[in-house]
């Protein structure tokens, strides 16, 4: 058998060789790979930016083709009907309103079902507001007034833009022919603005023609509160600088 040093130097080159590429191939597992990875990575980021670049752009291009003066008028009507707060002043004047249009008497008017002045947006929706879709304020009021008066009363609280609803009502007639009392369960409804608008890649809403004539319907319904004939200025809150950030 030949010494060690012989067969060192005899396969000395081969022995070099082998180690370079065992070398080499531990530098491509431990820095090359990783860098890839890297790499394909960062182009992946880039895509979705892009992506989300175009998107967004399609969306500013469709918001800079609205007329924000309309938008805001609709917004207006809308808010008036439905405002995003329970608003209790303006449902206490739009029932005084249409009383005094109608020529009757509030004589009593309560907040009932636990109704509270806590923030709209952290309370809980009940299981008939989530199939009606709204958050609803139950109170009763109890007018005074002539049959007719009376009448006309029931048949004006729907129509006014303060959205209103008559559950149930019950009345007191005379035996002589004093007025009438009346008392009516009624319900005013209100839902909180979204807060969240979604992420770029969510589809930005477009109004169908349905919800146009109902915006169209709720412009010509009267408002019906007194003194300013007009209800406070929507509450739309405060705008982000980033609207589709969480």
């Amino acid at each position: 058998m030949p010494p060690i040093d012989k067969l060192f130097k005899t396969y000395q080159n081969g022995i070099i060789s082998v180690v370079l590429i065992l070398f080499c191939l531990s530098a491509t597992v431990f820095a090359v790979f990783p860098a890839i990875s890297k790499i394909q990575e960062m182009v992946g980021e880039v895509r979705d930016l892009s992506e989300q670049t175009s998107l967004l752009q399609k969306k500013l291009d469709t918001l800079n083709a609205l007329d924000e003066d309309e938008l805001r008028l609709k917004l207006t009507n809308a808010l008036s009907a439905v405002p995003s707060e329970r608003s209790f002043p303006t449902l206490f004047e739009t029932v005084e309103g249409v009383a005094a249009q109608t020529g009757v008497v509030v004589i009593q008017m309560s907040i009932t079902g636990g109704a509270t002045l806590a923030t709209p947006s952290s309370s809980k929706i009940s299981a008939a507001d989530k199939k009606l879709g709204t958050r609803t304020i139950p109170f009763t009021v109890t007018v005074n007034g002539s049959l007719s008066a009376v009448e006309q009363f029931i048949a004006s609280v729907p129509t006014v833009r303060r959205l209103l609803r008559t559950r149930v009502f019950s009345i007191t007639f005379p035996k002589d022919l004093r007025p009438l009392t009346v008392s009516m369960d009624m319900d005013a409804f209100y839902e909180p603005l979204p807060t969240n608008l979604g992420t770029a890649k969510t589809v930005l809403p477009t109004l169908s023609e349905a919800e146009e004539a109902v915006i169209v319907r709720l412009s010509n319904m009267p408002l019906a509160s007194q003194g300013s004939g007009s209800l406070p200025p929507p509450l739309i809150g405060k705008a982000k600088e980033n609207p589709f950030a969480p």
